[in-house]
């Protein structure tokens, strides 16, 4: 487990050292402060943060030829027609666009700070929504399970000191943790885990409409993290990933990878039906069969959409790395 400990400097930190006033705050703070701050944040800034150029990252939304959104939407729609559905009666729905995109042209959009509002009738899509919400971060020492915390105080010059100490998990904590990452409770074992998110997606699913939820996330199977000792936190800045998530706040991307087992759960609280978690690239030949079969079978050797459909479905690129969480009601 890797102890970020350190000195640190810039208007986020400053601000943080200033509202702590001396206690010692969660990772979830800090993670909160250093992406969504009105005045620092790193998604309060108009700065293009995906794509390629001076962009941080990219995403299957963000590739030129938009063959993401139409399989996004073709399985949709195959996913209401299947369930004895015309799906000319939802709504596209897209919840945390980035500012002046869509995945699907037209549809509605809820962006960071706007008031989610879905309609009656839904098709509620989402890109890379619950990897950036604030996390905690939790370590199993001494035979229990302990939270990360973080000790800050001045350091003079404008400089801040952050240091790492443990505390007590709440009952709730320890309960979730029990529940879905039993098999991590190994000494040295760090776990991140996105309570705020959780929450968002309850309040998603939790309101009054029917149709279809399509989220696309580096999602992990609750097996899967339990392999994962060092956690899943990460950070990222001109495509370069980095495992310091404190360094340079406010300038960087700040991630993890949400556990799917937690959502389903809340989704079939919430009276859906979900569907096991899929690689993108399974769930698109399952659900997009035909959209598929008329990009490749098109006669141009160097089709743009071609290659950006193999990109897409390839596992040795984003196939096998983003999935694909469904759900219908």
């Amino acid at each position: 487990m890797q102890n970020l400990s350190g000195i640190f400097e810039g208007p986020v930190w400053e601000k943080l050292a200033k509202t702590a006033n001396g206690r010692a705050i969660g990772y979830g703070e800090f993670v909160g402060a250093a992406l969504f701050d009105a005045q620092y944040g790193y998604y309060a800034k108009p700065k293009t943060r995906v794509g390629y150029g001076g962009a941080d990252f990219y995403t299957s939304a963000s590739l030129k030829e938009g063959v993401f959104s139409a399989l996004v939407e073709s399985s949709a729609k195959n996913m209401l027609r299947s369930a004895g559905e015309n799906p000319e009666e939802y709504e596209f729905y897209e919840i945390g666009a980035e500012p002046g995109s869509q995945i699907v042209k037209g549809s509605k959009t809820a962006r960071l700070g706007e008031k989610i509002r879905i309609p009656a009738r839904a098709i509620a899509i989402s890109n890379e929504l619950l990897d950036a919400r604030p996390f905690e971060r939790f370590a199993f020492r001494g035979g229990k399970w302990r939270k990360r915390v973080l000790e800050i105080s001045g350091a003079g010059g404008g400089k801040v000191r952050a240091r790492e100490s443990e505390a007590d998990p709440s009952e709730e904590e320890l309960a979730h943790i029990s529940k879905y990452f039993f098999a991590a409770s190994v000494e040295g074992f760090s776990l991140d885990i996105s309570f705020d998110a959780l929450r968002l997606f309850g309040e998603i699913c939790g309101a009054e409409w029917r149709g279809v939820l399509l989220f696309a996330d580096y999602f992990r199977t609750a097996a899967e993290i339990c392999e994962l000792p060092l956690g899943t936190a990460r950070a990222y800045k001109n495509h370069r990933a980095f495992s310091d998530i404190l360094a340079e706040a406010g300038e960087r991307d700040i991630t993890h990878s949400p556990c799917a087992g937690p959502l389903l759960d809340t989704a079939k609280k919430c009276g859906f039906k979900t569907f096991p978690l899929m690689g993108q690239e399974r769930f698109f030949m399952k659900n997009a069969e035909g959209e598929i079969a008329s990009i490749a079978s098109s006669p141009d050797p160097f089709d743009p959409k071609k290659r950006e459909l193999a990109q897409l479905l390839s596992p040795a690129h984003m196939g096998a790395a983003f999935r694909i969480l469904a759900c219908l009601r």
